[in-house]
């Protein structure tokens, strides 16, 4: 049996980057934003450092009061409905996870409104200690699920994501939209639209 590993955010959800906004109440060109943003993102992805303390860290890194955690107050998601079908039909072909970068506010928000109940399991970055693309990230996975790299099938909208799912031996795909990723998985075009429609 097949195991399809999905990404989440530019996956299976869109309008999930809060740091456009961060930049705007803050002021900053958004270029900049990412900048600060960037060196404390793996630890709070991982889980060892908590959302006051990545804003305090920034904080004193820009010069500029944090008076709210943007993580939670900016974070909107808009579920992919045709993504979410594509998923649910291939629960029938073999297992379906998420594997997904995530921190826990985004984590509890995602699952409280449900975005997560087309997977079998999820595997959030900030639960499991590890996030992708170090291999353990993968390993992890394939581990909990018992399937062997060559039988996984991986999805993501980054490259170095999907690169360092290759190099493990899994099959690996960039994700591009929603045709592109059927013919990946060599389903009929517009099966997603069918499924919805039905």
């Amino acid at each position: 049996m097949s195991l399809y590993i999905f990404d989440m955010g530019g996956v299976m959800v869109g309008s999930f980057d809060v740091l456009p906004g961060a930049a705007l109440r803050l002021g900053l060109p958004e270029a900049e934003m990412r900048r600060l943003a960037a060196p404390d993102l793996d630890d709070l992805m991982a889980g060892s450092m908590d959302a006051a303390r990545y804003w305090s860290r920034l904080s004193a890194a820009s010069g500029l009061p944090v008076s709210e955690d943007y993580w939670e107050t900016l974070f909107a998601p808009k579920l992919d409905e045709r993504m979410d079908g594509l998923v649910r039909g291939l629960r029938g072909l073999g297992r379906v996870v998420c594997g997904t970068n995530t921190i826990a506010s985004h984590y509890d928000y995602l699952l409280d409104a449900g975005m997560y109940d087309a997977f079998d399991a999820v595997y959030a970055s900030h639960l499991m200690g590890v996030c992708k693309p170090d291999p353990d990230f993968w390993r992890i996975i394939l581990d909990a699920e018992g399937s062997a790299a060559s039988d996984a099938v991986f999805v993501d909208d980054m490259a170095e994501n999907v690169e360092a799912a290759r190099a493990l031996g899994l099959r690996a795909h960039l994700f591009d939209g929603v045709a592109g990723l059927e013919a990946f998985l060599g389903l009929e075009p517009d099966a997603a639209d069918r499924r919805l429609e039905a």
